[in-house]
């Protein structure tokens, strides 16, 4: 709708960078920013996946019940997306997240949250001897470069994960549309929204400043890598180390 949709989404994506930010400040203790970086941008590249597959879906699902004059109005399509996509698709794709987080972990390599490679990951967790040449006294290491091959294979599997859980969720959406339009129908009329602009305004920014924030976050926490998952990397290598010690004692010996 002209200059009115262009404001609109300018203003929700000026909404969402904020929180993006509000979540990295209010954290502790605080990722990197390179890692934050990587983090976000999966979200933002899930994100524009997925309002574009919302308006698609908006168009497409009128489209093809043009014969019926109840369920014509794309607004109400597009807030049913919104609130389908953030609501029940963040919980089923948190589910894939972390049902498939230990099998690639174990099969690949890869950790979902650590963009490092595995050398550079051994690098990080060595546990440096005190009196050592390289021993700083405080166990302080120094930052890890991060792998953009790491980074794009996880994005990958993140736009996969969206992908599939969306295409499930649609087929679903198709079949229970009556209720579910029904239902979304029925939030314009309890604010008293009838007017085009202001259905616009009420489904592309009011109702997702509020829905996007909440999906930032709950998407920010599985997307990450997890503190005890840390913690118990580098307790498993120090646990490594002691053992070796051990054994170099037991051969000295």
């Amino acid at each position: 709708m002209g200059w009115v949709g262009i404001a609109v989404q300018v203003a929700i994506t000026v909404i969402c960078a904020l929180a993006y930010i509000a979540v990295w400040f209010m954290e502790s203790p605080r990722r990197n920013f390179m890692t934050w970086l990587f983090d976000i941008s999966k979200q933002v590249a899930g994100s524009a996946f997925g309002k574009l597959y919302n308006i698609a879906q908006a168009i497409i699902f009128a489209e093809l019940l043009r014969h019926s004059s109840e369920q014509q109005d794309q607004c109400v399509w597009y807030l049913m997306g919104i609130l389908i996509d953030c609501f029940v698709t963040t919980f089923l794709c948190w589910g894939a997240n972390t049902l498939a987080r230990p099998v690639l972990l174990q099969r690949y390599g890869i950790d979902i949250g650590d963009y490092e490679e595995e050398a550079s990951v051994q690098a990080k967790q060595h546990i440096k001897s005190p009196g050592s040449e390289t021993d700083d006294g405080i166990g302080i290491q120094a930052p890890t470069p991060v792998s953009f091959r790491m980074y794009a294979q996880q994005l990958g599997i993140w736009l996969s994960i969206i992908m599939a859980v969306r295409l499930l969720v649609s087929v679903g959406l198709f079949f229970t549309q009556h209720e579910v339009y029904t239902f979304c129908e029925g939030i314009f009329h309890f604010f008293g929204i009838e007017d085009p602009t202001w259905k616009l305004i009420f489904a592309v920014l009011i109702f997702p400043a509020l829905t996007d924030t909440f999906q930032i976050v709950v998407q920010d926490n599985f997307l990450k890598k997890h503190k005890d998952q840390a913690a118990c990397s580098v307790s498993e290598s120090s646990q490594d180390k002691a053992a070796t010690a051990g054994k170099s004692e037991d051969c000295n010996g």
